[in-house]
């Protein structure tokens, strides 16, 4: 009996913590998105649910207005040093990361002119991806192949820029 009993309980407390771990990326997704609306009017969003298991403690959300389209995937680790190891082990097969600087402890575009940014905040490794549809703007037509070109640049720059800014300023539970 006292064996049932006990592995009631232990049961019981695996669901607890299970639960809480999920409120706690709810809650991590909420003020994501409170946040991040009234900083970008007119942009929709959704949260998507992220490859792998529930453990991961993976929040991803989608964001978008016409022609651009931003993913930000923020993932918490048991620790700092966790944190600090994905970071290097991501960059380890890029060809020049480029060290940012004003994102939180450390931040990265993994590729030159690339359209990502990685950071870290403490425990939180955080990915901001975007892709930018030029030709489908309603000038596309009157630009050549290389202002097409510079505006892609250009556009995927600032809203890395803004999109990682925002983020950055985002405080986070412990």
């Amino acid at each position: 009996m006292k064996t049932l009993i006990s592995a009631g309980l232990i049961l019981a407390m695996l669901a607890v913590v299970q639960t809480q771990g999920k409120v706690d990326l709810d809650a991590l997704s909420e003020k994501i998105s409170s946040q991040l609306e009234s900083k970008f009017p007119g942009w929709h969003h959704t949260r998507v649910e992220p490859f792998g298991t529930p453990e991961s403690k993976v929040v991803v959300q989608g964001w978008g207005v016409p022609n651009r389209n931003v993913q930000i995937a923020i993932a918490v680790r048991e620790s700092v040093e966790a944190a600090k190891k994905e970071i290097r082990s991501y960059l380890e097969f890029r060809r020049e990361p480029k060290t940012l600087t004003g994102f939180g402890d450390e931040a990265f575009r993994p590729e030159p002119n690339g359209p990502q940014v990685v950071l870290r905040r403490g425990r939180y490794v955080i990915y901001i991806s975007t892709v930018i549809f030029i030709e489908e703007d309603a000038n596309a037509q009157s630009l050549t192949k290389s202002e097409q070109q510079a505006r892609q640049k250009t556009e995927v720059e600032r809203i890395l820029n803004e999109f990682a800014t925002q983020i950055s300023a985002i405080e986070l539970p412990e």
